[in-house]
């Protein structure tokens, strides 16, 4: 890197695409340098909304963003005094950097590359400006100011006539930053999403495949509220400010990127890893003497309800729809209710936090909770199992002389089977598994909760679990999977002891399907290993609950029958 980083914020690096300026005045022009990359703070460290950003003259674009409020890592944030390195790394764009415009279109007015070409600089005190000509009496400018309150920029596309006919336009596109995204925040699903919404209340987002590009087709741009890229806890959102930013913007498009890995040292994001948001722009003409000036806002920073609640007013719920699809379930398809109960969990979730101070407890808060709630249904769904149970073992003489009458006519057994239920009055209870099913919503919707809980991000609990986002990595190993996460393998222990405790049926058919049964805990602890320690902490209290909930129903019914067990599903 050219340069050491900086703290900056999330945001800023889609407002340094889109800058173009006002009061030009007082602008200072810089002369032109060996060295292209223009560096610039705005704000200050520890406050809302403070970035600092390095500008490419070639191009115009953003080499790099740190948010000045936020940290590399807990370990970051406690180094004192603070490294450049220390600030969280929002956008990074090497070579190829991002926020550029490129001319499109059949007629270009302007015949340098805008990609590459040098563009004049000059800054305010809160802003940064790049123009250039065309050579034939246009000049395209970019500003970006600084607005803190709006934790991001204010950014002013303009178009200047000097000494041409007015009519006719510009065809512009703008490309995305590419929002560092961790390989360690991708294991259950990418977060990374291009997403826009409409002042309607229409949405659409896209996750293209790698060098894919896929267009926004089922929104109208030109009723847009907003049009951005987010990173699992981070957002870069455009949305326009004046009539004319309204009115130029012509199609939305989303790609992937970087094309290239991140240097080691910068972040550990892998390419195509990341969804950019391309923005098609027309910018009309105007008469000789005067510019069209089309005004964007630039959002850059955490996507959360308690963030986006300290805006200004206009902004307070214009990016809800942007959690909505974060909390609308898992990684692969969206499951009926998990958004709602992720929304019930994470006020729940708050709430508890709000009284005792630490998200941990407050898991555990949410645990007890649900499962005391759920305990008196668990209680009865498991005697009615266990006498639907005691029942079949006294039928079972009966059952396998009717299995042996029809042994080679399936169909008349299936009917004999239904007679048979009917008059002995053996139909199972369906609601032996009840409490599995209504404890997977609240599952789910921590789970989808979790992926995207910017509240949680480098948050302690207790001891070694310093970041609840994270695996709770108790000790470092020298050999994969380079960490020793002691909570999934608490869990899958715990899992076990239960299965164990539980004796296996005597039908041949039931024991083994209950013995292949009780090598799950093993498999869903593989499979969330490295998943943030909110979850197993959840996962971890919830077992603790069913091992004594066990005994407790044990003490109330008596032990089970090897000959009628039946291992009910627990709820996790």
């Amino acid at each position: 890197m050219p340069q050491p980083l900086r703290p900056v914020v999330a945001t800023a690096a889609i407002a340094l695409v889109l800058c173009s300026g006002s009061a030009i005045a007082q602008a200072v022009p810089q002369a032109p340098a060996a060295d292209p990359t223009v560096e610039r703070t705005f704000g200050n460290e520890g406050e809302p909304g403070s970035f600092y950003v390095q500008f490419d003259r070639r191009g115009g674009g953003v080499f790099l963003v740190q948010l000045m409020d936020h940290w590399r890592s807990v370990e970051a944030r406690a180094q004192t005094p603070h490294e450049p390195d220390d600030y969280m790394l929002l956008v990074y764009n090497g070579s190829n950097d991002a926020l550029r415009l490129e001319e499109t279109g059949s007629s270009h007015r302007f015949p340098q590359n805008l990609l590459v070409a040098e563009w004049r600089y000059q800054e305010t005190s809160d802003a940064a400006t790049f123009t250039i000509d065309s050579g034939d009496g246009l000049t395209l400018r970019r500003t970006l100011r600084h607005d803190p309150a709006a934790r991001g920029f204010v950014l002013e596309l303009g178009l200047a006539n000097t000494g041409t006919d007015g009519g006719g336009q510009v065809a512009l596109q703008l490309r995305g930053p590419a929002l560092a995204n961790p390989a360690h925040t991708t294991l259950v699903g990418n977060s990374s999403i291009a997403i826009a919404a409409t002042n309607a209340g229409a949405t659409e987002h896209k996750t293209p495949a790698a060098g894919k590009l896929q267009p926004f087709s089922e929104i109208d741009v030109r009723d847009l509220a907003f049009a951005g890229n987010t990173s699992r806890f981070f957002g870069a959102f455009v949305y326009p400010r004046n009539e004319v930013a309204g009115r130029v913007l012509t199609g939305l498009a989303a790609a992937t990127g970087p094309s290239q890995p991140f240097p080691a040292d910068v972040s550990d994001t892998k390419p195509n890893s990341v969804v950019q948001m391309l923005y098609d722009l027309a910018l009309p003409i105007p008469a000789r003497g005067e510019e069209t000036v089309a005004e964007f806002g630039l959002y850059l920073g955490p996507k959360s309800y308690g963030v986006f609640d300290t805006l200004p007013a206009p902004l307070q719920d214009r990016f809800d729809p942007v959690l909505d699809v974060d909390l609308s379930g898992g990684c692969c398809f969206e499951i009926p209710g998990a958004r709602q109960m992720a929304y019930l969990l994470l006020s729940l979730l708050g709430w508890f936090h709000d009284f005792v101070g630490n998200w941990g407890l407050a898991i555990i808060m949410l645990t007890i909770l649900v499962r005391g709630l759920l305990a008196p249904l668990n209680f009865r769904m498991q005697k009615s199992m266990r006498v639907y149970s005691s029942k079949m073992a006294v039928l079972k003489p009966k059952l396998d002389k009717l299995k042996e009458q029809y042994a080679d006519d399936p169909k008349a057994y299936q009917q004999a089977m239904y007679a048979f239920q009917r008059e002995h009055k053996i139909i199972p209870p369906i609601g032996g598994c009840l409490p599995i099913f209504l404890t997977m919503p609240v599952y789910i919707g921590l789970f989808t909760a979790l992926r995207t809980a910017y509240d949680l991000r480098q948050q302690p609990f207790v001891g070694w679990i310093q970041d609840l986002s994270l695996s709770d990595s108790f000790v470092a190993l020298g050999f994969w999977p380079h960490v020793l996460n002691l909570l999934p393998l608490v869990w899958m222990g715990l899992f076990l002891f239960m299965s164990l405790r539980q004796p296996l049926p005597t039908d041949p058919q039931q024991r083994q399907i209950q013995s292949i049964m009780r090598l799950m805990p093993l498999m869903m602890g593989v499979m969330l290993y490295g998943y943030a320690s909110a979850l197993l902490l959840y996962m971890v209290t919830s077992m603790l609950w069913s091992l004594g909930e066990s005994a407790v129903i044990k003490r109330i019914l008596g032990p089970v029958d090897p000959n009628v067990a039946s291992m009910t599903p627990t709820p996790m």
